[in-house]
């Protein structure tokens, strides 16, 4: 959904009524003092069900959810994130959220999202109810600003946009993505208090990490210096966490690596668009430093040699 498809005079009214109330369920405009408003909301579902996962970049604007956008049933829960900042205004006062923080609030509750600086926010949305099969005494409409130290948020978001963006899974492993981002967000819930407080174990965490550091390798899988040291850093945990993470997997940081570079010069090799590029190059493209080592391994891989690949595909 995107402001820019709408041109018309009434162009502001439009927005609030068929943007806002009808699709958003939002009663939305600009800030005072600020540019007209202007959004553009992406939002993916993450299979069946109201899980969804939600990213938009807007102007300065204000989103307020009344008692009027309240539907029988509409207390699914989300999990908010923004670029800049924002304030929430509820019945209990405002609450600030900072620059990159994270706020639980419900559809069940009358707020107002105020973005004085607009900018990229993301949602990830969870029916209650199977976040009160796992969190004994929840309230009805929670509003809880999260605290910074948790890693939970931030691996919940991540791993969401993941799913969305990424391939399409089928109905076993959707459901068993959105069993694990119920368990982080009711870890969420039951620490949101206790700065302290353990993180799930398990699956919940390790599974999404796992992807989330896959995707990050893969994202810089030609950069022949990538290093388990680097990608531990990246993920605020340490080199050994790492190995183990890759160990329930049955292989190994390098080992992936390898691998990863190996699919992405064999796919190179293979495509006839790139048959006049020397295979030293493709190598180097792909992250491999030393050549030789390239071709032994790429052997051992596929049982051919980088030029018979080339050849074999005509």
């Amino acid at each position: 959904m995107s402001s820019r498809d709408y041109a018309g005079r009434d162009k502001a009214e439009a927005l609030r009524e068929l943007f806002g109330r009808a699709l958003m369920r939002v009663d939305l405009w600009a800030c005072q003092d600020a540019v007209p408003l202007d959004f553009h909301v992406t939002l993916m579902p993450l299979g069946a069900g109201t899980a969804a996962y939600a990213y938009s970049e807007h102007t300065p604007a204000h989103f307020a959810h009344r008692p009027a956008h309240m539907g029988a049933g509409a207390d699914d829960l989300l999990l908010t994130t923004t670029q800049h900042g924002c304030t929430i205004r509820s019945a209990g006062g405002d609450l600030e959220i900072p620059a990159g923080g994270f706020v639980l609030h419900s559809k069940a509750r009358a707020h107002e999202f105020i973005h004085r600086w607009g900018g990229r926010t993301a949602s990830l949305q969870l029916p209650r109810a199977t976040l009160a099969a796992r969190v004994p005494g929840l309230e009805e409409a929670p509003l809880r600003r999260l605290h910074a130290g948790m890693p939970e948020p931030a691996l919940a978001m991540g791993y969401a946009q993941l799913l969305a963006a990424g391939p399409g899974l089928s109905a076993p492993l959707l459901h068993s993505a959105r069993l694990h981002l119920q368990e982080l967000v009711a870890g969420m819930l039951l620490g949101s208090g206790q700065p302290g407080a353990r993180p799930p174990a398990g699956d919940a965490v390790d599974v999404p990490r796992l992807a989330l550091i896959q995707r990050d390798i893969l994202a810089r899988i030609a950069q022949s210096e990538l290093s388990l040291a680097q990608i531990a850093r990246l993920h605020h945990i340490t080199p050994r966490q790492v190995q183990r993470l890759f160990a329930r997997e049955g292989t190994c940081f390098s080992d992936y690596v390898r691998d990863a570079r190996l699919e992405r010069a064999r796919a190179a090799l293979a495509d006839p668009a790139q048959r006049h590029r020397r295979v030293l190059a493709i190598a180097l493209e792909s992250g491999f430093d030393d050549f030789s080592a390239f071709s032994r391994a790429f052997r051992r891989r596929f049982g051919m040699t980088p030029s018979e690949v080339r050849g074999a595909s005509g």
